[in-house]
């Protein structure tokens, strides 16, 4: 199949006439019309574009500044085709591929997503359930290595802590663990469980209470933290995720430390508002058993409250214990006001001795 047309080389503005000659349907022959009569032979496989305007098939070739062959006829259309056949087949592969690699980033984000879902939230509620399948006596082990470290470290009020243990003695609480209170000698307005029963009390906070029932309070909290495993499904939550990591990075001193470095942030344990809503109302319901005037419990978290505002560098317990006008709030609702509650002389006669001690340290 022959044809004609004209060539431009995209160096020069000459143009030349020249003969077309399509050869197995994919190598085009051009045959120059100049003094040495050239032949050239594209693959039309090859070509850079190919696009009719008009009648006329306007093709370039080649790299920048490409050649140029305008042609009409036959020969046009049989190349047009050709080309055209292959290009689709170029735009299907390509869709092809866009589609792989559209499916690549769905599946690239679905993994991410589903990587963060499982490290902040599922890993974590897993750790926390797992607490329930901890052993009292392992739980015991634990929160006495952790109370340890605060022992160690921080100046203790023993005859403060011999009286509020005293107090302890004297109130009906859930005998699953040995509750062991120790005072710190500290201006921190703080209280806080380890797992197993072991308390931690502030001095600055006995100072600040001005009546047993408050005390009552703060331990019938605190109790209930212990009891409920509270502290210990807390720091497994916080736990879970590092020693996933350290597992999958083969860290074992990672793993061993997972736990044991959650220490330090008991004092500063953020529970959950479920958890402390629980801690308040259960707290409520042993000032209660015990025939103590639940409002101990309002009148502490209004001294909490009121600390909050007077003396904030002083204030810990409230920045872990959030929402304090909520839980006020869920208290008040919560209190017997129709009952009446005798003074309890042995826990009166006991907190004076806890306020004679930590007034004198």
């Amino acid at each position: 199949m022959e044809d004609t047309g004209l060539y431009q080389n995209g160096i020069t503005a000459q143009q030349f006439n020249c003969r077309l000659s399509l050869e197995n349907d994919h190598l085009l022959h051009i045959y120059l019309d100049n003094e040495k009569s050239d032949l050239l032979i594209w693959d039309i496989r090859n070509l850079q574009s190919c696009h009719l305007n008009g009648t006329s098939l306007i093709i370039k070739y080649g790299a920048y500044p490409h050649q140029t062959l305008e042609c009409k006829g036959h020969i046009a259309d049989s190349i047009y085709r050709a080309w055209s056949q292959r290009h689709i087949i170029r735009r299907a592969e390509g869709f092809t591929f866009k589609k792989r690699t559209a499916a690549v980033l769905i599946f690239t984000a679905l993994f991410i997503i589903l990587s963060c879902f499982a490290l902040f939230y599922l890993i974590p509620w897993i750790g926390e359930k797992a607490a329930n399948l901890v052993p009292i006596a392992t739980e015991e082990q634990l929160g006495e290595s952790i109370a340890s470290i605060y022992t160690q470290e921080n100046n203790m009020n023993d005859s403060a802590g011999y009286y509020v243990n005293e107090f302890v003695k004297n109130l009906k609480l859930d005998d699953t663990y040995s509750i062991n209170v120790q005072v710190i000698n500290s201006k921190e307005i703080n209280a806080f469980a380890v797992p197993g029963g072991r308390i931690f009390v502030y001095s600055g906070i006995l100072k600040q209470m001005n009546s047993y029932e408050e005390l009552v309070a703060l331990l019938g909290h605190e109790v209930t933290h212990v009891v409920n495993r509270h502290s210990l499904k807390s720091i497994c939550r916080s736990a879970a995720t590092g020693i996933v990591v350290a597992s999958v990075f083969g860290d074992i001193t990672g793993i061993s430390s997972g736990v044991i470095s959650q220490a330090e942030q008991f004092k500063q344990l953020d529970y959950s508002r479920d958890l402390e809503t629980e801690a308040d109302v259960n707290g409520v319901a042993i000032m209660v058993q015990n025939k103590i005037d639940p409002k101990g419990m309002l009148d502490l978290l209004e001294l909490l409250k009121k600390e909050s505002a007077e003396m904030p560098y002083l204030m810990k317990y409230l920045s872990t214990h959030p929402d304090t006008d909520s839980r006020i709030k869920t208290v008040s609702g919560d209190l017997h006001a129709k009952d009446r509650f005798a003074e309890n002389e042995t826990l009166a006669h006991l907190f004076e001795k806890i306020k004679e001690k930590v007034d004198k340290e």
